[in-house]
């Protein structure tokens, strides 16, 4: 137990040394920093890390303002987005994976099985703008850009626009916070396609196995309805295979938030880095690199101490394949 902590600890500092490498690679190509690496490439290495280690990431030649300030304004809206898309997810591809096991054999089960196929192959890239279009063209409500619309003001009290929205006092609140969902329903959508389709496939796949065993076809004989199975036996033996996923599915999540961030105007870090780099602001590029790998390295330890408190010595097979 205690090896398995520290093998975990050891891969996150390794991890985060080579962020911090990459991060101060990246800094070094601004003709401005390049007296950090006289005489040599490390000499301002050390300082770079003192300085990342005290919050102090340097200023935006763009916005003239300080970079950790940036990172707080435009962190949130990305996790809020992706928060909300691997939620739906597994709100919906537990359920949608049983269904499309339990009607294996029939129309139902074939339609949803070809619907992983094809929501695996979309890009994520070119259905953000032909949804949004679709949904301007047919006037629905929920095509809509940014996070809100600007008529309205909510103060940034912890940078999530859905969670802000409850703290205003206003006497049209309710619409507010109607125009604040308007705004997220169509990027969490899109977010949702690709981990929605995995989870689905993964459960579906997993509900065929668990369908076989003897245990399974005892309760069928007994007239179980396919609910008890699926919260008695489907849910147990298939929710320890899927934490381990989480961080994978997470990352993907992010590097697709990052690509429609600009479609959907959402003031995310995804369009504020890519906005760095038409810029060439090389201190904003490096900050975000070292940020989003720090996202990315918290959410696989926090899924490494669930595993370890929902199973400390490993024995229900988490990562059984």
């Amino acid at each position: 137990m205690i090896v398995s902590f520290l093998k975990h600890l050891l891969l996150l500092f390794i991890t985060l040394f080579i962020l911090t490498l990459v991060s101060y690679n990246i800094l070094l190509k601004d003709p401005l920093n390049e007296v950090l690496a006289t005489p040599h490439f490390y000499s301002g290495y050390f300082f770079y890390l003192q300085n990342l280690l005290n919050g102090d990431l340097g200023i935006s030649y763009n916005a003239g303002e300080a970079v950790k300030n940036l990172i707080f304004a435009v962190l949130p809206p990305t996790l809020e987005l992706c928060t909300m898309a691997m939620f739906l997810s597994l709100l919906l591809g537990l359920p949608l994976g049983f269904i499309s096991s339990t009607n294996g054999h029939n129309f139902l089960g074939k339609t949803i099985k070809s619907i992983y196929v094809v929501g695996l192959s979309i890009p994520i890239f070119w259905i953000a703008p032909i949804l949004l279009y679709f949904s301007a063209v047919n006037n629905w409500e929920i095509s809509a850009i940014g996070p809100y619309n600007l008529l309205y003001e909510i103060k940034p009290l912890t940078g999530f626009s859905i969670i802000d929205v409850w703290f205003i006092d206003e006497p049209y609140k309710i619409k507010i916070i109607q125009n604040v969902l308007q705004h997220l329903a169509l990027p969490t959508l899109v977010l949702t396609i690709l981990p929605l389709m995995e989870i689905a496939s993964f459960v579906q796949q997993r509900s065929d196995f668990l369908f076989t065993q003897n245990y399974i076809k005892i309760s069928i004989t007994h007239g179980w309805s396919n609910t008890k199975i699926l919260y008695r036996y489907i849910l147990p033996n298939t929710l320890p295979l899927l934490v381990p996923k989480i961080p994978r599915l997470f990352t993907i999540i992010v590097a697709q938030c990052m690509l429609i961030e600009g479609t959907f105007g959402w003031p995310g870090i995804g369009r504020w880095i890519i906005n760095a780099v038409n810029l060439q602001d090389y201190n904003s590029i490096s900050a975000g690199v070292i940020v989003i790998g720090l996202c990315i390295a918290i959410v696989n330890l926090f899924t490494e101490i669930l595993i370890f408190i929902l199973d400390p010595f490993n024995k229900k097979g988490w990562y059984a394949r």
